[in-house]
């Protein structure tokens, strides 16, 4: 406990994807309490600094670059979870880690081209939207038709990276990532983050093209697929993916949404081979200036020896500008056993 508290009041880094003559230090801190609504219940904290400086304050001539740094700690109470969903009804719980690299490298753009090189984490880049961003189910923002199969760089390891992103127009955007085959965890060894090993742990390659448009309302349609060359096994597998993501009524203070997710991945090779999701947003029915967002979120998901299916409802309301509260029901269904859930979060902005 002492060891949390001497690195809250340090400094703790998470970093942005984007590449802009920018320079700045970010503080963020997202603390949770979790209930069974029974005798079971936990603490799990999040703590981050996101920085980020340009190359040109470097030197004047070195234009178009950033160098990003984001650093996470993670700590819980009890190191046994209350649920013992597959998905995970929190997005931030993990074991208690003192520090890793989330990012950490450097980015360099042209006028319609980004390249990064370094150490990375897939969530920077990948399903995390306006709309997926506001739920605290862990596949919201990531499907389990990756993170359970693949040993990828998800949240919160990382592993070495070259990332690119091409965008030709304003509505159109490609993504590409080619990691090291294994995100290693850095709680044995801090450096592990950065081994690369293709021989023994092959390579991850994640591709994305999404579309935005703004004719018939704000929308954000994605298809992605991501590739395991297994290394010296030289096996590999795969996952594909689609999201959608749209407005149906917006204005200065109110806008309603839904989204919609899927994903597979061949059911021989994974412990996970389908995933699907429904949600609904709505901003600004209680406060102006879409200060509050309501969600509601389905969800299931195919697995070797079970089914999972999840409902979350959420609330999230911003106090001010640093500080947000968020309250969130699950209920979640594996096989024939039903449960619930709750947690309250708070987040610090600083």
């Amino acid at each position: 406990m002492k060891r949390w508290i001497i690195i809250a009041l340090g400094l703790m880094i998470t970093g942005t994807t984007a590449a802009q003559d920018t320079t700045y230090i970010t503080v963020e801190y997202h603390t949770e309490v979790q209930t069974n609504f029974g005798k079971k219940y936990n603490w799990v904290n999040l703590l981050s600094l996101m920085g980020e400086l340009s190359s040109e304050k470097i030197h004047k001539r070195w234009k178009n670059g950033n160098f990003n740094i984001d650093l996470i700690s993670t700590y819980k109470i009890f190191d046994e979870r209350i649920a013992y969903d597959l998905m995970e009804f929190s997005n931030i719980e993990e074991e208690n880690m003192i520090i890793n690299p989330f990012l950490l490298g450097y980015t360099h753009r042209w006028e319609r081209v980004s390249l990064f090189g370094g150490v990375r984490n897939v969530n920077l880049d990948y399903f995390a939207t306006p709309y997926t961003s506001l739920f605290t189910n862990s596949s919201a923002g990531i499907f389990p038709t990756l993170s359970i199969n693949l040993p990828l760089a998800n949240y919160p390891l990382s592993a070495v990276c070259l990332h690119v992103e091409y965008q030709p127009t304003e509505k159109w955007l490609f993504k590409s990532s080619l990691y090291n085959g294994i995100a290693h965890d850095s709680r044995k060894n801090p450096l592990r983050s950065f081994i690369i090993n293709p021989r023994e742990d092959g390579m991850i390659s994640i591709s994305e093209l999404k579309y935005t448009q703004n004719k018939f309302g704000k929308g954000i349609y994605s298809l992605g697929i991501a590739v395991h060359a297994l290394g010296k096994q030289y096996k590999t597998t795969y996952s594909l993916w689609g999201t959608i993501e749209q407005a149906v009524f917006n204005n200065d203070q109110i806008e309603i949404g839904f989204l919609i997710q899927g994903g597979m991945a061949p059911p021989v090779k994974n412990e996970c081979s389908f995933y699907y999701a429904a949600g609904a947003y709505f901003a600004g029915l209680l406060t102006k200036q879409k200060k509050d967002k309501l969600g509601i979120y389905f969800n299931g998901a195919t697995f070797t020896n079970t089914k999972e299916q999840t409902m979350e409802i959420t609330w999230q309301y911003q106090i001010i500008d640093a500080i947000v509260i968020q309250p969130a029901f699950h209920c979640i269904r594996m096989g024939s056993e039903t449960s619930f859930y709750g947690l309250f979060r708070v987040i610090f902005k600083v």
